[in-house]
């Protein structure tokens, strides 16, 4: 089983997105507009990018990257088109070899995070184009490729690719809140709580705002590595709520820290157990 910090904390510095889906799911209009074509050959695999998801980071939110466009094999859960978590469960699970690039408001590349066979990781080449024919918040068209193959920087080998496509925009759901309103609902309040008690190494607190299931991994053998890696969680005080969304009995919120040179997303999912919210893988 993952440790707590890995199952409550995914930090990019830099985020990722809306859909390629079928015809019932998109106006009709879009529809016919979702389209891609190429694939992606890493060391002499070529694997064929089938369905194409765009979407534009929503107004207000501070993100270097405006436009994100994502790229697989199979098809993604509605969900997981503009939920990061949602979407590396998906990966994870359904085996899907994908590739997500950022975009910012000049239309250059500056964030590629590949989930194909060795090809893994965040990287950014001057050897990945890209030519966007249409660039806006209903639309992307382009072709993304390389000129010749590169090498893989982490792992022995070499991949290109070069693929067209043609995305309607998908809006991510408007969050139910976000900034100091959303620390001060049940949720925030309940994942600032969480967080003080992780920074400090506070076991008994801890296990007052976790899920039944986490408190038995936190009582077990690897307790004291769990206790040591959660003292790196955002400090309440100074990190920022980005979103905040809730769907019935689950909570997801995304915290943000920023830094000179950068910033920090982590995302937190939360269950209403009762009348209580508790922190949950």
């Amino acid at each position: 089983m993952k440790t707590l910090s890995v199952l409550y904390r995914n930090t990019w510095g830099l985020a990722a997105m809306v859909v390629l889906l079928s015809a019932v799911l998109l106006p009709l209009g879009a529809a016919a507009q979702n389209t891609v074509q190429g694939s992606i050959t890493v060391n002499g695999k070529k694997t064929e990018f089938r369905h194409a998801y765009a979407y534009t980071r929503p107004p207000g939110v501070k993100d270097m990257v405006k436009t994100t466009l994502i790229l697989s094999d199979k098809p993604l859960p509605a969900a997981a088109v503009t939920d990061s978590m949602e979407r590396m469960t998906a990966q994870q699970q359904g085996g899907i070899k994908l590739l997500e690039v950022g975009f910012n408001d000049n239309k250059d590349i500056v964030s590629f995070n590949p989930e194909v066979d060795a090809l893994k990781g965040s990287r950014i080449n001057s050897a990945h184009k890209a030519k966007l024919d249409t660039f806006s918040d209903q639309a992307l068209k382009g072709r993304l490729f390389t000129e010749s193959e590169l090498q893989i920087r982490n792992a022995p080998g070499a991949y290109s690719f070069d693929v067209q496509f043609n995305v309607a925009m998908t809006a991510p759901r408007v969050p139910d809140a976000a900034g100091a309103k959303a620390w001060e609902s049940p949720q925030g309040k309940v994942l600032a709580e969480y967080l003080r008690a992780a920074r400090a190494g506070d076991k008994a607190a801890l296990k007052r705002v976790i899920t039944a299931d986490t408190v038995k991994e936190l009582e077990g053998p690897q307790s004291a590595s769990i206790l040591k890696s959660l003292k790196s969680e955002p400090d309440p005080k100074k990190a920022e709520v980005e979103s905040l969304v809730v769907d019935g009995n689950v909570s997801k919120i995304k915290v943000v820290e920023r830094f000179k040179d950068g910033k920090a997303t982590s995302n937190y999912q939360l269950q209403r157990v009762g009348d209580a919210w508790l922190v949950a893988p």
